[in-house]
C-alpha cells in the first residue's frame, strides 16, 4: 500500500507532508490494496499541488489509470465512473488540446512584448513530453498514478505526459475553463517564468546522460538561420552514440539547449 504522510495547511486542507515520498503504484490488477485509500492520496495530492478539488472521483481516477492497468476497473466503479472506461485514452487526446490553449494563455499574458514565433518556441517546450513528465514528476502526481506492472518502475516520458494530459482534461470536466487554466499555472509556473533556466536544466540533463550512457559528452553543432539583426534565429544539432536532434533559438546557446532537451525526450523513449 502506499502511504503518503499528510499535512494540515494554513486553511484547514490537508497537503502532502514536506519530504513526503511515494513510489508509483505499478502492481498486478490483483495486488492492489484498498483502491479507496489510493484514490484519496492522489485526490489530496492534486488538490494541493493543482488546485483543484474534484467533486466526481471517478473523472480522476479514469485520467489517472493508464490503459496497462485495465483492472482497476473495478476500482473507477466505486468512484461513478461509466463501466467500461476506465483508461484515459480519450482524456489524452483532449487534455493535450486544452493544455496548449491554456498555456497558451498564460504566456501571451506574461510575456506582452514576445512576438508570435517566440511564444510559439515557448509553447512548444512547454508542451513538450519531457516538461511535463518532470512537471508531473515533481509534483507528486505521477507517482500515484495507476500503471500496469509490465510497465516496470522507469515508465517513460510518454507515458508520464499523457497521464498529465489526462488529468487536465478531467479537471477540465470537474471544475471548467477556469480550474484548468490555474492547474496549468500551478503545473508550469517555474517553467513559465523563466523558460530559458528549463532549457538549460535539460541541456545539464542531456550531458549527464551521456556521461552515464556514453562516457562522452554530447556534440553540438549550430548555424544562423534567418531571422533580423535584432532578433536573430539560430538551429542547432546535438548528437550523441549516434542519435541526433535539432532544436532553434535566438542565440546559439538557446538553440543548443533546445536541441539538447528534444534530444534527451527522444533517448529516454527508447529505454
Amino acid at each position: 500500500m502506499v502511504h503518503i504522510p499528510v499535512a494540515a495547511s494554513d486553511d484547514g486542507a490537508e497537503r502532502p507532508a514536506r519530504g513526503a515520498i511515494a513510489t508509483p503504484v505499478a502492481q498486478a490488477a490483483d495486488a492492489i490494496p484498498d483502491p479507496a485509500q489510493l484514490i484519496d492520496s492522489l485526490a489530496v495530492v492534486v488538490a494541493g499541488t493543482l488546485g483543484h478539488r474534484f467533486a466526481e472521483r471517478g473523472l480522476l481516477v479514469r485520467a489517472c489509470t493508464h490503459s496497462s492497468h485495465p483492472g482497476l476497473a473495478a476500482a473507477v466503479a466505486t468512484t461513478g465512473a461509466a463501466p467500461g472506461k476506465s483508461t484515459n485514452e480519450r482524456f489524452e487526446f483532449l487534455g493535450d488540446a486544452l493544455l496548449g490553449a491554456a498555456l497558451a494563455l498564460l504566456i501571451h499574458e506574461r510575456f506582452p512584448e514576445a512576438d508570435e514565433g517566440r511564444l510559439s518556441r515557448m509553447k512548444s517546450h512547454l508542451v513538450s513530453r519531457a516538461t511535463l513528465a518532470r512537471a508531473g514528476d515533481a509534483a507528486g502526481i505521477i507517482a500515484r498514478c495507476f500503471v500496469g506492472a509490465q510497465m516496470g518502475s522507469q515508465w517513460p516520458d510518454s507515458v508520464k505526459a499523457n497521464l498529465v494530459e489526462a488529468l487536465l482534461a478531467a479537471i477540465y470536466f470537474d471544475g471548467g475553463w477556469p480550474a484548468l487554466v490555474e492547474a496549468v499555472r500551478r503545473l508550469l509556473a517555474n517553467r513559465i517564468e523563466d523558460p530559458d533556466a528549463a532549457r538549460e536544466d535539460e541541456r545539464m540533463q542531456l550531458q549527464v546522460w551521456c556521461l552515464e550512457h556514453h562516457q562522452r559528452l554530447p556534440e553540438y553543432t549550430s548555424a544562423r538561420d534567418g531571422g533580423t539583426d535584432h532578433q536573430p534565429e539560430f538551429s542547432a544539432i546535438a548528437t550523441i552514440g549516434g542519435q541526433s536532434a535539432e532544436g532553434r533559438g535566438s542565440s546559439r546557446r538557446r538553440a543548443e539547449a533546445a536541441a539538447a532537451g528534444n534530444l534527451i525526450a527522444k533517448l529516454r523513449e527508447k529505454v
